[in-house]
């Protein structure tokens, strides 16, 4: 069987889809069976009677069987002949009603005229057909009957087409749904790999940026500082030379200080490259394994208080270990520390994460003016939840970094 699609004209059909195939057999089946009923039922009618129309209406029949398993090459892609099929074999059946009287039977045969109609045409035109064959139904009938006598034979038959008609629609519009339904899963698969692509090249974006920064703190801080190791070996080399050992002593003294701190720094990268997983470890491990791989391992005497935080999301947590981390790292560098205390405790309806250290301290004023210290980028995390940044400083006295975020 074809079926036409919903934006075709009267005139136009396009191929059924392979997927209502399976009930176009079906159907055909429960067709043929009908079919056969009504052909056994004249013959058994025609050796009784010897109807001298025998053989026309034999011929009907078999016409309209033949007919019936051949509709799918009739009306091929052409929708004139699907109308052209179901006018000759509605004829076909009203002839053969007309030439046996009182042989309600062929009225049968509309039925599986009903379903094909429902599988030719799309709804619309397919139920007009199926009120035309209810209209023949009715009136072949009163023909064969008369009124009021062929009420009952009509409720019966009528109630068939009507029957048939609309299971065969709940049957396409189910068959529809389940295409769409595929359709759509097809689409949701096809868009989550893409969302599994875009992510894995956000991925590739974030670790090529991370690259970026890395090469360039290698640049701007070991590679700087060992040029700068290279130039006081030099110098060193030339004051000893030049019998100036005090001066020589001197340089020394520079070259240890650059290389600790370029430990320190070095250490720090290391770090970085493999970074703690927050929601896997917690704050409190993240926290302890930064201050022991780092500020630990270049001789700065570390702290860590962690209270009870009950409340604090993997998320949040995950955003004040970056405020500490920022804070730290600028201690690391900047600040020359020989101490450093991390404190993260309750303080009524507020989480308060402190950084302090006892380094040479800074100008708040001065650094926020410049963006220099990574405040803005603490600033723009504690905002993230919420939270209120202080920074306690001055030149000397060390830097105090507080977090209060609501609970």
């Amino acid at each position: 069987m074809v079926m036409m699609s919903p934006s075709a004209t009267p005139g136009e059909t396009q191929a059924e889809p392979a997927s209502h195939r399976p009930q176009a057999v079906l159907f055909l089946l429960i067709s043929y069976l009908l079919w056969g009923s009504v052909s056994l039922r004249w013959v058994m009618e025609f050796i009784e009677q010897q109807h001298p129309l025998t053989w026309l209406i034999t011929a009907i029949l078999l016409v309209f069987g033949l007919l019936l398993g051949l509709e799918p090459w009739i009306t091929r892609g052409i929708g004139w002949r699907a109308h052209l099929y179901l006018v000759f074999q509605v004829g076909l059946v009203f002839a053969a009603s007309l030439f046996f009287y009182e042989l309600d039977f062929f009225a049968l045969l509309y039925i599986p005229l009903c379903a094909q109609a429902m599988f030719l045409f799309p709804r619309r035109l397919g139920m007009l057909w199926v009120g035309i064959l209810i209209a023949i139904t009715f009136v072949g009938q009163v023909v064969q009957f008369g009124w009021p006598q062929a009420l009952p034979f009509q409720l019966l038959y009528i109630a068939g087409l009507v029957f048939v008609s609309a299971y065969t629609a709940l049957t396409l519009q189910a068959q529809e749904s389940r295409r769409q339904s595929e359709k759509l899963l097809e689409e949701l698969q096809q868009a989550h790999k893409q969302l599994q692509d875009y992510a894995q090249q956000a991925e590739e974006l974030a670790a090529a940026r991370e690259r970026n920064r890395l090469a360039r703190d290698l640049h701007d801080s070991v590679a700087q500082t060992l040029y700068g190791l290279m130039l006081e070996a030099e110098a060193a080399a030339r004051h000893l030379a030049a019998g100036q050992a005090s001066t020589a002593a001197d340089s020394l003294q520079t070259i240890r200080q650059s290389a600790h701190q370029t430990l320190q720094e070095t250490r720090l990268l290391i770090f970085e490259l493999l970074p703690p997983e927050i929601e896997k470890e917690g704050l409190a491990n993240a926290l302890r394994a930064r201050l022991q791989a780092v500020e630990g391992r270049s001789g700065i005497k570390t702290r860590l208080d962690i209270a009870e935080t009950p409340g604090l999301t993997p998320q949040r947590a995950a955003v004040l270990y970056r405020i500490a981390q920022e804070a730290l790292n600028n201690s690391l560098k900047h600040a020359r520390a020989g101490q450093v205390s991390v404190t993260l405790r309750l303080e009524k309806d507020r989480i308060v994460l402190e950084i302090e250290d006892n380094g040479v301290g800074f100008d708040p004023s001065l650094a926020a003016g410049t963006g220099g210290m990574g405040l803005k980028n603490m600033q723009a995390r504690a905002g993230q939840i919420g939270a209120r940044l202080l920074v306690r400083s001055s030149p000397g006295r060390g830097a105090l970094v507080r977090v209060e975020a609501p609970r």
